[in-house]
């Protein structure tokens, strides 16, 4: 090239300053967003394993299923505690044995036990003395021999005395003494009615007040505590008090029958569910704590719903898709989508009426598009 083509350029370049720049075509694979689908003509022969269902609101799942588990009805429950620091002498109960309220469960030896007493006595006397004290002064207020600050210390210690009583006699109680019989052995006793279901005391172990973990735990079989999680799209139907229906792996075809008790006032962030809790009457105590359950909620508001055969839902690493054909084009969409029941799932979200979603031939289609 020689110097005079060089120049031609360099003064053409000059001329091109200012020149509106010319639009670039952005290359499809760039602009098209991730997983935009893939397009089957009709005359595709894949077509002939893909089946497609238009979604329409039905009433064909009535009931809400939930998995739940059997838990203790912690209105009947006892975790059984020691109010003071000892020695565990002897063990009264075994795993199984049913209680009654008052009965002693654990024998302690306490040197505590001594000062609680000497405590109690102590209050007491004091709380005798102020009282004496309180008599006197005011027999000398008469005379105007006292004056009314002097009355009104007097009257305050003694109320002082009387709520040290209140205390130390409280204490003896929890533990069954008193305080004019010298003791250094105190019983554990049950609070209420029930079986006991666990027992981490043994003899000659060293208990403390103040342990987090409880020495045995009684409870009353006859009802029991399911919980549940519901989705926060469910919450319009489900109702305090209303009939629910629970099956258990281990006794197949039978189901036992309870009541919702209480329905949580906070959504989990996370799973978008609320806390549900019903009281199942347990007879035979067929019903163990911990069991996994499955409960039906009948749904009362007649409400119709969106539902697609589980087949439909491809579950990628926890996220649920559904394959939908706009026209000849297939692509995926997020759902959120409820528990399976009988083969079909509650769509949640992602959805609407009038979708066309693919039931059959899902899998074979994310292949394809996966791979475009």
């Amino acid at each position: 090239m020689n110097r005079f083509t060089v120049l031609a350029l360099v003064v053409a370049a000059a001329a091109c300053v200012g020149c509106p720049e010319r639009v670039k075509a952005t290359p499809p694979s760039v602009a098209e967003p991730a997983h935009a689908g893939v397009t089957l003509e009709p005359t595709n022969p894949a077509l002939k394993f893909v089946k497609i269902e238009e979604l329409k609101p039905s009433d064909a799942a009535p009931n809400i299923s939930l998995s739940g588990r059997v838990g203790f009805d912690e209105d009947h429950t006892q975790r059984v505690a020691t109010p003071i620091d000892g020695r565990a002498t002897a063990i009264l109960v075994k795993l199984g044995d049913r209680v009654k309220p008052g009965q002693s469960l654990i024998e302690l030896s306490s040197p505590q036990v001594g000062q609680l007493q000497a405590d109690a006595q102590k209050t007491l006397q004091d709380m005798m003395i102020a009282q004496k004290t309180v008599d006197r002064v005011h027999k000398l207020k008469v005379d105007g021999a006292v004056s009314e600050k002097e009355v009104a210390q007097a009257e305050a210690d003694l109320q002082k005395s009387k709520s040290d009583v209140a205390r130390t006699t409280a204490q003896l109680r929890s533990i069954g003494i008193s305080a004019s019989d010298p003791a250094v052995a105190v019983s554990v006793r049950a609070q209420i009615a029930g079986t006991v279901v666990e027992r981490n005391a043994l003899v000659g172990q060293e208990v403390r007040a103040d342990a987090t973990a409880p020495l045995m735990t009684i409870t009353n079989l006859e009802t029991v505590w399911i919980s549940a999680d519901v989705y926060e799209q469910d919450l319009a139907l489900v109702n305090s008090g209303a009939m629910v229906s629970v099956s258990v792996p281990a006794y197949p075809g039978e189901t036992f029958t309870g009541a919702v008790a209480r329905l949580g006032d906070v959504v989990d962030p996370t799973s978008r569910t609320v806390k549900l809790r019903c009281v199942v009457p347990n007879p035979g105590g067929k019903l163990k704590p911990e069991m996994f359950a499955k409960i039906s909620l009948a749904d009362a508001t007649g409400k119709k719903v969106l539902v697609i055969p589980a087949r439909a839902v491809l579950n990628e690493s926890g996220k649920f898709r559904v394959i939908v054909a706009r026209g000849n084009v297939f692509q995926p969409v997020n759902v959120d989508v409820g528990p399976e029941i009988d083969g079909r799932v509650r769509v949640l979200g992602g959805l609407q009426a009038g979708d066309r979603v693919v039931t059959d031939g899902a899998l074979f289609l994310k292949h394809d598009i996966d791979n475009k």
